[in-house]
């Protein structure tokens, strides 16, 4: 069979993140829920201290209604939500986050440079609805970690996607035991030869440190990097009897990688 060795990427791609005609969503750990719509996924981490959602997909009314739907759909309760972990300032994934801290008072966390660069430098200028619309609480950098109840989310500062971008890594459940899942902040690298060229320092710092963790979960915040509408519809149907595809073992974990290192060449011969 012959299988592709990088995402399609096209103008198509793109203009899907702003599509809210559809979503969808799957139970993928003991205490990890996707929700996604066409492009961009959205994560909720359960702990025995309440719910952590990792980025918020678009700013709209319609997508904290799913997401929150999603969360009562697997039998959580929604009003448990404390905090709102943040990968970069781009609209949509900084997305509906007013919602969850105008309805449960969600504390937010970002870096302090994407902070600002969500701020100066929106994805949407001149469209006034997808502006900087709710504060951060809380500004992390690289090496911080966040703690909720049983679950700590470890920060890794790795710019290059924006200016502050941040990946995270923290442990899941799988039938009671622990995995090591691990999310790359910004999918794509930037139109930049400077920004490639971080972008491919970052990266290259976080497969370390995902080695250095026993990294075998790979998580994408976007649906074209991972056949990642095909995998939740598959997590959806899951006999027990089936393996969780989500779980690739560390040397496919360091594989899986090398996608965000071609797709930088690829960058760096158009510029």
């Amino acid at each position: 069979m012959n299988r592709l060795n990088k995402p399609i990427i096209t103008k198509e791609t793109i203009k899907a993140m702003e599509d809210m005609s559809f979503f969808t969503h799957a139970l993928i750990f003991d205490d990890l829920l996707i929700i996604a719509q066409k492009e961009t996924n959205c994560f909720v981490l359960k702990t025995n201290d309440g719910l952590i959602v990792i980025d918020a997909i678009w700013p709209a009314k319609i997508v904290f209604d799913a997401i929150v739907d999603a969360i009562k759909s697997v039998g959580w309760n929604p009003d448990t939500i404390k905090k709102l972990v943040l990968t970069h300032g781009h609209v949509d994934h900084t997305g509906c986050g007013k919602y969850f801290v105008e309805t449960y008072n969600a504390e937010t966390y970002l870096s302090e440079v994407d902070d600002i660069f969500w701020k100066e430098h929106p994805t949407k200028p001149e469209r006034p609805e997808t502006w900087k619309n709710y504060q951060i609480d809380t500004y992390i950098q690289d090496g911080d970690t966040i703690t909720l109840g049983d679950k700590t989310i470890y920060v890794y500062g790795t710019p290059g996607h924006t200016p502050g971008c941040l990946s995270y890594i923290f442990p899941v459940k799988e039938a009671g035991e622990t995995h090591m899942a691990a999310l790359w902040g910004g999918t794509t690298p930037p139109w930049t030869k400077n920004g490639v060229e971080q972008y491919l320092k970052s990266l290259d710092y976080f497969i370390r440190e995902a080695n250095n963790k026993k990294v075998d979960v790979a998580l994408s915040n976007h649906t074209a990097i991972d056949n990642g509408l095909e995998r939740i519809l598959y997590s959806k149907k899951r006999m027990s009897y089936m393996p969780n595809i989500y779980i690739i073992g560390q040397d496919a974990f360091q594989k899986y990688c090398t996608v965000f290192q071609t797709l930088s060449f690829e960058m760096l011969d158009r510029l």
